[in-house]
């Protein structure tokens, strides 16, 4: 089959492959010599002498007892680079060291765990929460101009710690519950007054009337509970709350009859002043409030403030290599290591979190989650970045240099160094398995029969898949030129020998 395989390029392989070896006897020697290797009829087992200064004559010839095996004498390899300062330059199969790594493109985000949305939960009805006032802070110099200190409103960008005033607003609702909590305090403590008195009378008392009496004060506790219950639903600061109450409390029995009487509404406008807080120390990111707005809207959100010392990292990871990233999950216990790459930071070491279970079907790819540290906030979320994992090399593979293997489209070919004693090399058909820059991974796994060859491979008359062992021993250079020699060589010896085949 190889023999209708060698078409034109062949030829002109051949024939560039014969100038470079004029070039390189004229080199060594100083002057042309006629090649035995020229005449075919010449036994190829004369050339395996391993005599180096014998054979400096010959040019490459077919090792006859030993399939796809070349001669390849010393001046040929000085002149293909194989040879330097009388060294053969040779590459070692090695299991592989490094690990390969698993680049995944994706971005950064905000910490969701560390974002924090305010809103306005005691509004539900409109024009019943009026802001007031905006929190402020101390404007820089260099921008006022001013040597005294001068306060702006807060905006987008300021740093703020827990406590700090945000806004200030004005609520009929949270005026009204707070009202209704101290109503429901002054009812309390003249019906408690007088339930004791009913009960030191007793004897002449109704039973009913007890009931009725002790049901009324029980009535009085529900009360502020559900007003107190209400107030903590909205967020009203818990301080607030217990002054409502101290202050309901400390009112004696008479002023509290006296006070439900008249419906005094004196402390009102106090009660109904709202205060937001910063609840964590962040930068702020977000604002959507103005001076003198009606907030009608609960759902709304009126300030973000977001920790920016810690971002949120999410990778897309290729389908094919899933199953290698879960592998190393379970192996290390869930620590996956990666580096991070981003405009504007050095690399950034973390651990992955979580791989989805989800696999997008537009993109193929897994989402890979984890964090980064952000420390000086120099980083933003929304960056493109890319997330490295360093996965294990695959089992059964060594790695060789790139140019130590040639590709045709059809099969890929190293020259194993057979004997080098005898200057012999054999051509052995090998399958990749990965490639990288400079190296390649090439399987060393042995091939069952079923994987040697198919039926077309079979047809096209290639060479069986083989395994390269570690150890084994390889040309790094001038492999191109020796397979269009051994080709070459190969079809004209079938041509003799037909019956060879």
């Amino acid at each position: 089959m190889r023999l209708f395989q060698s078409n034109s390029s062949k030829i002109l392989g051949a024939l560039f492959f014969g100038l470079v070896l004029v070039v390189g006897l004229v080199a060594a020697n100083g002057t042309m010599r006629p090649s035995a290797a020229a005449d075919d009829d010449k036994p190829a087992a004369s050339n395996a002498s391993g005599d180096e200064n014998s054979a400096s004559t010959d040019i490459v010839q077919l090792v006859a007892d030993k399939p796809h095996t070349l001669f390849v004498p010393a001046e040929v390899r000085s002149a293909l680079g194989i040879r330097k300062d009388n060294v053969d330059m040779f590459a070692v199969a090695k299991v592989p060291k490094r690990t390969r790594p698993l680049e995944m493109p994706g971005t950064t985000a905000l910490d969701p765990t560390r974002l924090f949305r305010i809103r306005a939960r005691f509004a539900p009805s409109p024009s019943s929460a009026e802001c007031v006032q905006i929190g402020q802070i101390a404007e820089d110099p260099r921008r006022s101009g001013k040597t005294q200190t001068v306060y702006r409103e807060l905006h987008s960008g300021d740093k703020v710690v827990k406590g700090d005033l945000l806004a200030v607003f004005y609520s009929v609702d949270v005026g009204n519950k707070k009202n209704d909590l101290i109503d429901a305090i002054y009812q309390l403590k003249l019906d408690d007054i007088i339930l004791k008195r009913w009960e030191e009378k007793q004897a002449i008392m109704p039973e009913v009337q007890l009931w009725t009496q002790r049901r009324q004060v029980v009535g009085d506790i529900n009360a502020i509970e559900r007003a107190v219950s209400m107030l903590r639903a909205w967020g009203i600061p818990e301080e607030d709350i217990q002054s409502v109450r101290k202050d309901a409390e400390a009112v004696k029995p008479e002023e509290a009859e006296r006070r439900l009487r008249l419906h005094d509404r004196s402390e009102f406008d106090r009660w109904a002043r709202v205060e937001i807080k910063a609840p964590a120390e962040g930068v702020l990111i977000e604002r959507n409030l103005t001076l003198n707005e009606i907030v009608v809207d609960n759902t709304t959100i009126l300030f973000q403030i977001s920790d920016l010392g810690k971002l949120f990292i999410t990778a897309n990871c290729p389908e094919d290599d899933l199953p290698l990233l879960q592998a190393l999950q379970e192996s290390s216990h869930g620590l996956i290591p990666w580096t991070v790459r981003t405009v504007g930071s050095p690399p950034l070491s973390g651990f992955i979190d979580d791989v989805s279970y989800l696999i997008d079907p537009m993109q193929h790819t897994a989402v890979v989650k984890g964090y980064i540290q952000n420390e000086q906030a120099k980083l933003r979320g929304g960056q493109f970045i890319k997330a490295t994992v360093e996965l294990p090399a695959p089992d059964d593979v060594v790695e060789i240099p790139a140019n130590a293997m040639i590709e045709d489209g059809q099969e890929t070919v190293v020259f194993v160094v057979t004997d080098e004693a005898k200057q012999q090399y054999t051509m052995r058909r090998v399958e990749l398995t990965n490639r990288f820059p400079n190296l390649v991974f090439v399987r060393s796994k042995p091939f069952t029969k079923e994987e040697q060859l198919t039926p077309e491979e079979v047809e096209f008359g290639l060479l069986p898949r083989e395994p390269l062992r570690p150890g084994e021993r390889i040309l790094a250079s001038g492999v191109n030129e020796l397979k269009t020699a051994l080709t070459d060589r190969e079809s004209r010896a079938r041509v003799k020998n037909p019956e060879g085949k």
